[in-house]
């Protein structure tokens, strides 16, 4: 049965110990199983079993294709918010000039007013939208959280990994 260990702040990963050992009141995990927080495909591997890695080491990569493509997706959805906000404050700034100039009513710069005001939330949305998912990124590069030797590996190359926290590298 595996337990869960607190990480690091900097740690991409899901580690479970598999048994712990108490040593002055302090619990050190004598195996560490490494997981993932993301699906897909086990593209590249860098260990073997039997190889020591110091923490921080990259272990393995899971393909990151369609990751990549909702990137790029929401960085054009972006842009075309970017230029609808632009066109929607050209269009308030002429409704306010020509109200001041008592050459339309104050529903027409109330109308401006609106469609600048949506299309700032668009924008923002569409910002935040990149944000969550370009938070995603770090996730598809699984490092050793600790210094250890790798006792097992679970997910070799070309394995579908479909399970969040499913492990994938045991260290010892």
């Amino acid at each position: 049965m595996f337990k869960m260990m607190p990480l690091n702040a900097w740690t991409n990963k899901v580690v479970l110990a598999s048994s712990l050992m108490l040593v002055s009141g302090f619990a050190f995990a004598d195996k560490v199983a490494i997981g993932a927080l993301v699906a897909g495909q086990v593209t590249k591997m860098y260990v073997e079993e039997g190889q020591t890695v110091k923490a921080g080491a990259l272990l393995l990569e899971i393909d990151a294709e369609a990751h990549n493509a909702k990137l790029d997706y929401l960085k054009a959805d972006q842009a075309v918010q970017q230029a609808r906000y632009a066109d929607a404050k050209i269009e308030l700034e002429q409704a306010l000039d020509l109200f001041d100039r008592t050459v339309t009513a104050r529903r027409t710069l109330d109308g401006a007013q609106l469609q600048h005001d949506v299309a700032l939330a668009a924008l923002n949305k569409a910002k935040a939208n990149l944000r969550m998912e370009q938070a995603w990124s770090k996730y598809y590069q699984i490092k050793a959280p600790v210094s250890g030797k790798v006792a097992k590996i679970h997910a070799p190359k070309g394995s579908t990994v479909y399970k969040e926290n499913s492990p994938l590298i045991e260290l010892e």
